[in-house]
Order: C-alpha cells, then structure tokens, then sequence
C-alpha cells in the first residue's frame, strides 16, 4: 500500500485568484506550441472537475508531423498520439490504466475520453486551451500551471542517496477526513549521491486554489519504490511568500 507522508508546509490563501476574462478572438494553435507545458482542465462541456480533481494534458513532438499526448484523466492516467496531416489535426487511439472510480468521476472519464477523441481544433483564448472538435459543442477548457512554489528539501541527514527519487507535492488539506486534493507536484531525479539540499520549482494552476482553504506541501524521498524519507512538520506560510525549507525525516522500519 502507497505511505503519504505527513506534510511540511501549510499554505493559507485569504482570496480567489480570478480568472480573466478575453474579449479577444480564440487564436488557433498547434500542439508544437504547446509542450513543455503542463495543462490543467478547468471544465469540459461547461462543468468543472469532479471532486476538484487535477485532470491534466501534457503534449510532446516527436517529429513535424506527429507527437505524443498523455496526462491524469479523471480517473486514468492516459497516453496516446497525435498527427497533423495536411493542416488537419487528430488524437490517436488514446489508452489508459484501468482503475476504477466512483460513478460521477467514471461518468466524466467517458466524456473526457470521447472529447479528446473528437478533437481536431485547439484555440488559444487568453490564457484558455479549448480543445473542441470544429463546428461541434463538447470542448474540454485547460489553464497552464502559472504559479510556482520555490523552496529546498533537506534530509535529517543531511545527504540524498544515488538513484532516488524525490517527489514534491502540493495539495488540499482544508480537510483532514478527506482524501487529498494534489494541486501541483514535481518529481526530481537524484542519479548521483547528493550531500546538503535539493531545490525545487514546483509549478501549479491558480484557478485550483480556493478562498478560504488551507494548502500543504509534502515530500517523499524514495530509492527503487522504497520510502526513505519523509515530510514531518508544519510550518505556516502564505503563497505569496518567498521560498521555503523543507525537512525530511527518515522512515522507521516497521
């Protein structure tokens, strides 16, 4: 079973970010001009994420013609391909992890799925990625991960071993009975032993923050799946405020 360590860093937000309005004409665009992005689905077919859950789409290309789509569905981790062929623009097959979920996210899953499926147009709209298929009504809406929450990890010994892997989060925490409600997160690669602190730059889409809720950052340090280390503390901050220490504690054997 996977161990969530406890969190570092507690991040109260007093207000809302408001989303932009565009007044402007939708910007076609193609999906070369969107990778090395991380997207995050606001709505799709005018309805939000259920649960607020993190739906993303990340796009990479692989040649001038084709490239490759995956990301967190609403229940799934999907992957698939793209083409462009003569200015015409299509999804592959997409497939997907087979994990079930509760009815209302299975329910979007499908029409995220069949969306996607259909789409062969991409509009830039402010600072929206409207993916819809031309001339038809279903359109999943994406925002890009704008934010940053910058900071260090630290292990209470002071070192981090070769081939570990270190995964930061930032999550919900407004409620301690729910699960929780992972906001960003960022995964850092440590190929050789590192002796003193990691830095991270862990990005994240501010129309998932809400007025009123309580954020946390967590970390886990792992080295082929095995839990080493671990968020303990809490410490207060504001996401306005500048970069954070974080500490890790090791994890003791049961």
């Amino acid at each position: 079973m996977r161990t969530i360590g406890r969190f570092a860093t507690v991040l109260t937000v007093s207000s809302m970010l408001a989303a932009c309005s565009s007044t402007h004409k939708p910007v076609v665009v193609t999906p070369d001009m969107l990778q090395g992005q991380i997207w995050v689905m606001s709505s799709i077919n005018g309805e939000a994420p259920v649960g607020g859950k993190r739906i993303t789409m990340e796009l990479a290309q692989g040649s001038a013609s084709q490239g490759k789509i995956n990301g967190k569905g609403p229940c799934n981790s999907y992957f698939g391909g793209y083409q462009i062929e003569k200015g015409d623009f299509s999804f592959g097959r997409i497939g997907s992890t087979m994990m079930a979920c509760r009815e209302p996210v299975m329910q979007q899953e499908m029409a995220f799925h069949t969306t996607l499926q259909k789409t062969n147009q991409m509009l830039m709209d402010g600072r929206q990625l409207i993916l819809k298929e031309a001339g038809g009504q279903d359109s999943i809406v994406f925002m890009a991960e704008t934010g940053r929450v910058k900071g260090q990890v630290q292990t209470s010994t002071g070192s981090f071993p070769r081939n570990s892997q270190v995964m930061i989060r930032l999550s919900d925490v407004s409620k301690q009975d729910a699960h929780l409600q992972v906001i960003g997160e960022q995964k850092i690669r440590i190929k050789g032993e590192i002796h003193g602190p990691v830095a991270f730059d862990l990005p994240y889409a501010p129309h998932l923050i809400q007025a009123g809720h309580s954020y946390a950052i967590s970390v886990e340090v792992r080295q082929n799946g095995k839990l080493l280390y671990t968020s303990q503390s809490h410490y207060p901050l504001n996401l306005d405020k500048a970069a954070l220490d974080v500490k890790a504690e090791p994890v003791k054997s049961m």
